[in-house]
């Protein structure tokens, strides 16, 4: 992959930003001190929702305040197909749909379970929103229903490579059919799966490690024991660890032998609560602040080690990029080194921790091939991010080269952010810095709702 390829698919990344609205940032003051809440993990939220709905009792799934557009994507999602799930405030109260404002109203989901047949037909086709985490394990946990579902997105969804998913779901003996482009959504579902006595399916994990999880999240509807035999070599490991754990920590049998792992059927058994830890990932945003803009950050909700799914490299590599992390406060106070970084199980990262290296002592970003597949190529995007305000990276093979001492410049034009919120975040900071236009306006309620309006507060 070379910097022509990066340069020719400019046209295409700007495709999926159609109907995105530009945010004029201004220069923010800097050197604040700030609290930074972290958000409720999306990784935990969404697959906590989906065993919830299909276990026999009511579960309250507490600590999602603010959880973002993409858990509630697989709420409505769940909501559609017969789940009743109620909103709660911090007193255990039902909040109706009219009574609130934005989620920060409410505190917890209180899942009445549906078990392995209570799944219903939904009236109109599902819609996950921007989220490519809700659209697979729906997609999966459709495909065991007897009955057809539409499913759709938005624009920037309908553009990603989803043919894996689409391939893994018709060996399964699930019809599979799309009313638009080829392979694109929206897509039509029509089951049951395994009807003809399949007992093995070949994953391509080489791409994402959610159609993996999906497959195990959606196990306990299964009648027989079915193989996923993985091919290639397996990305986001910490992602589908998440989803093992917490399927059999739940009631699943799920054993992994080998490159084969063996769904078996199953009843789900769910605590009374599930409490959601925060999600250790946009901790990169308030590092990425307190480099950017001197700010001295107190970190909220930091989790520990085997809830933050790979993003604790961001703690350990803290010193190296400059930034002191001392109970849980943040500040750039040190001299940053050059870094080779693998974030292999941890490709989100790769756009803010981009410009912490360019802006410090660069280094080398690998294992970021699977970037590619999200929201935009995360890979290019981040690319002509870092060009937009005067900086510059190299694409490698798996990841990309990055220059240090690079310092942020006003932008010459609108800042496109290509429909991917992380792009959009770590846009708006820079912006913050030196002032430029975006395009992308409210993009970072998708995984941080208080973004904008904890950057403005000041302590």
């Amino acid at each position: 992959m070379g910097n022509e390829d990066i340069t020719s698919s400019s046209n295409h990344l700007q495709d999926v930003s159609i109907g995105h609205e530009v945010i004029a940032v201004g220069i923010s003051e800097s050197n604040k001190s700030l609290k930074w809440q972290l958000p409720p993990s999306k990784s935990h939220a969404i697959r906590a929702l989906i065993l919830a709905s299909q276990g026999e009792k009511v579960t309250i799934i507490s600590g999602i305040a603010n959880c973002g557009e993409d858990v509630n994507s697989m709420k409505k999602c769940l909501i559609q197909l017969g789940v009743k799930i109620d909103n709660l405030n911090s007193s255990g109260q039902i909040i109706s749909q009219e009574d609130f404002h934005r989620h920060s109203e409410i505190d917890s989901f209180r899942v009445h379970g549906v078990g392995k047949d209570g799944f219903l037909e939904p009236k109109y086709c599902l819609n996950v929103g921007n989220s490519g985490t809700t659209l697979r394990l729906i997609a999966v946990l459709c495909s065991r229903l007897s009955f057809t579902v539409c499913i759709d997105g938005d624009e920037t969804l309908r553009k990603r490579d989803t043919q894996v998913l689409w391939d893994c779901i018709k060996q399964s003996g699930v019809e599979v059919s799309f009313t638009n482009v080829k392979d694109r959504l929206p897509v039509r579902l029509t089951g049951p799966w395994f009807s003809d006595l399949i007992k093995e399916i070949k994953l391509d994990i080489s791409r994402s490690s959610q159609p993996l999880s999906a497959w195990m999240l959606a196990s306990s509807g299964l009648d027989q024991v079915v193989e996923i035999v993985r091919i290639g070599s397996s990305v986001s490991n910490r992602h589908w660890e998440l989803s093992y754990r917490m399927c059999n920590q739940y009631g699943s049998n799920i054993v992994i032998e080998g490159r084969n792992v063996k769904l078996s059927p199953c009843v789900l058994e769910l605590p009374n609560v599930i409490e959601i830890p925060k999600d250790a990932s946009m901790a990169s945003f308030a590092m990425l602040a307190s480099m950017c803009l001197g700010h001295q950050i107190e970190l909220i909700g930091w989790p520990g080690k085997i809830d933050s799914i790979g993003h604790e490299l961001l703690k350990k590599e803290s010193s190296n990029l400059g930034i002191s992390w001392d109970n849980n406060i943040l500040c750039f106070n040190q001299e940053p080194l050059p870094l080779d970084l693998d974030i292999t199980d941890c490709n989100d990262l790769i756009t803010p921790l981009s410009i912490m290296m360019a802006m410090g002592g660069g280094g080398v970003i690998s294992g970021a091939s699977h970037a590619s597949f999200k929201e935009s190529n995360r890979i290019r995007s981040t690319q002509l991010l870092l060009r937009s305000f005067g900086m510059d990276c190299i694409i490698n093979d798996d990841g990309i080269s990055i220059q240090g001492n690079q310092e942020p410049s006003i932008p010459d034009g609108i800042v496109d952010s290509f429909g991917d919120h992380r792009n959009f975040m770590s846009a708006y900071i820079l912006a913050s810095k030196v002032g430029a236009n975006i395009r992308g306006k409210g993009l970072h309620m998708i995984g941080d709702e208080l973004f904008i309006e904890r950057l403005e507060f000041e302590k």
